[in-house]
């Protein structure tokens, strides 16, 4: 079993519609996937699959053995699942490390899990159950400080990706943003992808998700990088 880790320090960068688009390619190829939504980001991964009306349990309700996954697990097709984050506000605030540490008491059917995390800095994360931590960024001067605090709290892990997301070329050659080489030069890190600033990536259907050509490239960029 492999586990994923996604998060990013800034707000509406698509960490979530990454995380969702990797499972889907994993599930295409084969493998039996589990999403495990951690995130208190307004649109949850359960949103964007459109089956948030659904939801009886959720992953805290598992993580506190309130109930069993099978109840709260929500088959989205053949190889994929989630578990899904709480409806109720301010209930994934209860996630502590103790509870994050169970989730691995249920995993074992799973060849890969990929958690839908706030940041990489959340106090609950424990990298020693992690494989592949990925950080979303975009091309602004902050990115520096953020993907290097990144890897600095993630070292534990054995994978560490950078991807930067809504990458501004135009505002890069202006001198107003950051060049991809500027990235790697400042972080130390090479970029795994890069995503160009594209309004129809942040506008996703339920359909998209499923649309074998849309943010493939990028994608496949992406797992080539994991260790699986």
């Amino acid at each position: 079993m492999s586990v994923i880790l996604t998060g990013s320090q800034k707000k509406k960068i698509g960490k979530t519609i990454i995380g969702i688009k990797m499972a889907v390619e994993l599930s295409r190829g084969g493998r039996r996937v589990l999403m495990v939504d951690i995130s208190s980001g307004k649109v949850k991964m359960s949103e964007y699959l459109n089956v948030d009306e659904g939801i009886i349990y959720d992953v805290i309700d598992v993580l506190q053995k309130t109930c069993s996954l099978d109840q709260a697990l929500i088959e989205i097709k053949e190889n994929l699942y989630i578990l899904p984050s709480p409806r109720i506000a301010g209930k994934i605030d209860k996630l502590n490390r103790e509870l994050f540490m169970n989730l691995f008491q249920y995993t074992d059917d799973f060849d890969v899990v990929i958690i839908d995390a706030d940041s990489l800095t959340c106090a609950c994360i424990d990298f020693s159950k992690i494989d592949n931590a990925i950080t979303l960024n975009n091309n602004d001067f902050s990115c520096i400080k953020e993907i290097n605090a990144d890897k600095a709290i993630s070292s534990q892990t054995s994978n560490f990706i950078a991807v930067i997301n809504r990458y501004n070329k135009k505002e890069a050659k202006r001198g107003r943003m950051l060049k991809i080489t500027d990235i790697e030069k400042l972080t130390k890190t090479n970029i795994s992808s890069i995503i160009e600033e594209n309004i129809n990536y942040f506008s996703f259907s339920h359909e998209k998700f499923f649309d074998e050509y849309i943010l493939k490239t990028e994608i496949d960029h992406i797992i080539k990088k994991l260790n699986l």
